[in-house]
């Protein structure tokens, strides 16, 4: 059957390069629940065949190729994509998308496509998609571990921020009667509970604090036993105590061997030195002592010795 070439060039795009090979390949969650306002983390792979290299990448939604012209939310080829859309991949093997602050519009499947060097064909594109689903966030709801709100001093307790969208890899952020606490994450834990625990907790997936959950109250009693956490408290501090002490000793003994040392080495300098000084002047004496000799031996011998003019001299004047 003759098929037009331009139905054809379609086909092997969605089929993908070359029609089907296995090392083609892009993986993702079939759907993905994102609270309005919240940031929220797409994972995402992708393979293909060795000896290639990538050369695009790209995001869009609601198209099943991601072929021009489709809007993109992002495009490694396009520094003007959708700033909201933040790119966490690379062009190896991760393709995970961010989204900031979602809002209604950013309900869509969303595809991930892939172009790498070669011919015309070299491209793919995973067809399945996943479907992002935007909610308002009022079905969000703080559990706790425990059957009541009340816990004795001591205690401990987990609480997990819930949803009826299956959301995943959200910011998740936690408050005690209204103000932000440090712990992030769909889960909060606290142990070795005291009367400062207590407090209405609330959980929100916009780090605006405008849409949180409904408050949990936490509820803690005093305890007439003793304190599990308050021993092992005292225990650490006493093991860090001790640790700093002999921290303190061992850098104490390495400053005083330091001092020994250079001390010991200064002396031996000194001494060196005036064993030096010394044999110079022995040197410097010895030779003193041969120019005397030599002069003084030169001057014996001339006057003991005298010359046979003298002696005619003396015999002349004696006649």
């Amino acid at each position: 059957m003759k098929m037009n070439p331009w139905t054809l060039s379609v086909l092997l795009l969605l089929a993908g390069p070359l029609g089907a090979d296995p090392g083609w390949h892009v993986e993702y969650p079939d759907s993905f629940c994102v609270v309005e306002g919240s940031t929220a983390t797409i994972p995402c792979s992708f393979t293909h065949p060795a000896g290639l290299r990538v050369e695009r990448v790209v995001w869009c939604p609601n198209h099943e190729i991601c072929q021009d012209p489709t809007p993109n939310v992002y495009d490694s080829s396009n520094v003007r994509a959708d700033s909201r859309f933040l790119y966490l991949g690379d062009r190896v093997r991760s393709c995970t998308l961010k989204i900031i602050k979602t809002v209604k519009q950013d309900a869509a499947t969303y595809r991930f496509r892939f172009e790498t060097n070669g011919n015309k064909y070299n491209k793919y594109t995973g067809r399945k998609g996943v479907r992002v689903t935007v909610t308002n966030g009022e079905d969000v709801k703080v559990r706790s571990s425990v059957a009541d709100n009340v816990v004795k001093e001591g205690g401990q307790v987990t609480l997990t921020c819930t949803s009826a969208s299956s959301f995943h890899q959200l910011d998740v952020h936690w408050y005690r009667n209204g103000h932000a606490l440090s712990e992030t994450g769909p889960a909060l834990h606290l142990s070795c509970l005291t009367n400062d625990n207590a407090g209405n907790y609330t959980c929100s997936l916009d780090s605006s604090g405008r849409k949180t959950s409904a408050p949990w109250s936490l509820v803690v009693v005093e305890d007439e036993g003793r304190h599990k956490c308050d021993s092992d408290r005292s225990v650490t501090v006493s093991v860090v105590s001790v640790l700093l002490a002999v921290i303190l000793l061992l850098l104490a003994g390495l400053v005083f061997a330091k001092r020994n040392r250079r001390h010991a080495q200064k002396k031996a300098s000194e001494v060196f030195q005036k064993q030096e000084v010394d044999r110079k002047q022995e040197a410097v004496g010895a030779s003193k002592e041969v120019s005397y000799a030599t002069v003084h031996f030169k001057s014996n011998s001339l006057r003991s010795a005298p010359g046979p003019e003298h002696e005619i001299v003396y015999s002349e004047v004696v006649r």
